[in-house]
C-alpha cells in the first residue's frame, strides 16, 4: 500500500511545481521505505510520462512525424530554416531536442552522485525551500509574453534546457523551473506549460529505459508495481490540467507557501532526529 501511495505522491507532484523527486525522498523517509537504487522512482516517472502522452497525444504525434519529415528534407538538401518557416511543428520538435540535451548529459554523467542525494531528506528539503523562493520570485517578476511556436528562439530552448538540467537535483521542481525559464523568455503562459510538459517526455523515457533493467532486482510484486504506476499516471493527468489553470491565472505562488512549510517541517524533524 505504501508503494501505491508513493505512486500517488509522484503523480501529484511531478507536474505541480513542487518537485516530485524531493517529495519521494521525504515520503520514503517518513514512511520508512527502503528501495535499492532509483529504478522504482524511474518507473513511477514512466507512469507520469504516459499521462503527458495521453493529454498531448495529437500534438506529440504531430511533433514526431514533423521531426522525421524534417530529417528527410535535410537529406534532400533543404535548408533547416526553410523547414522551420514552413512547418512550426518541425521547429518545436528540434527545439525540444535542444532543450533535452543539457539534462541528458548531466544526468548520464553524474547519475551515481544524484542517486546518493535521493537518500538525503534534509538536502531535498533545502532544495524545496529554494524552489518555493524561485516560484514566488518568478510569479512576481516574470509575467510571460506572447511568444509561441513561431517566435521561440534557439536561445529560449537552451535556457529552458539548462533549467531542466538544474532540476535534476531532488527538491528542485522540473516543471516549476522550466516554466519560470519560459516566462522569463516571454513565452505565452499556457505555451510555457505545454513546452515544459512535453519536454519531460524524452528525458523521462530515457531515464526509465536506462533503469528498467534494475526493476527485477527490487523484489516488488508486479501487481503492486503496476498499481503504483497507474496511481502516478492518473494523478499526474489531473495535476497538469490544474497547473495550467493556475499558471494562466498567476496563482502558482500558492505553491511557495506549501513548499516553505513542508521543507521547514522536514528540516526540523530531521535535525531533531540527528540526521
Amino acid at each position: 500500500m505504501s508503494l501505491i501511495l508513493l505512486g500517488l505522491v509522484q503523480g501529484l507532484t511531478e507536474f505541480f511545481p513542487v518537485s516530485s523527486s524531493g517529495h519521494l525522498v521525504i515520503a520514503k523517509y517518513f514512511l520508512q521505505i527502503h528501495l535499492p537504487g532509483a529504478a522504482f522512482e524511474a518507473f513511477l516517472h514512466f507512469g507520469t510520462v504516459l499521462a503527458v502522452i495521453l493529454l498531448f497525444r495529437k500534438e506529440i504525434k504531430g511533433l514526431v512525424i514533423s521531426f522525421f519529415d524534417s530529417i528527410y528534407k535535410l537529406f534532400q538538401g533543404e535548408n533547416i530554416l526553410n523547414i522551420f518557416k514552413n512547418n512550426s511543428s518541425s521547429k518545436l520538435a528540434w527545439f525540444l531536442v535542444i532543450s533535452t540535451i543539457p539534462a541528458a548529459i548531466i544526468g548520464y554523467t553524474f547519475s551515481s552522485y544524484f542517486e546518493i542525494l535521493f537518500g538525503k531528506p534534509i538536502i531535498a528539503s533545502f532544495m524545496l525551500t529554494i524552489t518555493g523562493t524561485l516560484l514566488w520570485l518568478g510569479n512576481k517578476y516574470y509575467t510571460g509574453g506572447n511568444k509561441n511556436i513561431s517566435e521561440i528562439t534557439y536561445k529560449d530552448a537552451i535556457i529552458i534546457g539548462a533549467a531542466q538540467a538544474v532540476a535534476i537535483f531532488p527538491g528542485i521542481s522540473r516543471s516549476g523551473l522550466t516554466v519560470i525559464a519560459g516566462l522569463s523568455r516571454n513565452l505565452d503562459r499556457e505555451f510555457a506549460a505545454r513546452y515544459s510538459f512535453i519536454l519531460s517526455v524524452p528525458i523521462i523515457l530515457g531515464a526509465s529505459m536506462f533503469k528498467v533493467r534494475e526493476l527485477s532486482s527490487l523484489n516488488i510484486d508486479s501487481s503492486i508495481l503496476i498499481l503504483s504506476g497507474l496511481a502516478a499516471a492518473i494523478s499526474s493527468y489531473g495535476a497538469m490540467k490544474i497547473f495550467i489553470r493556475l499558471l494562466k491565472n498567476r496563482k502558482i505562488y500558492f505553491f511557495s507557501y506549501y513548499l516553505w512549510i513542508i521543507s521547514g517541517l522536514t528540516i526540523w524533524i530531521s535535525l531533531s532526529r540527528g540526521l
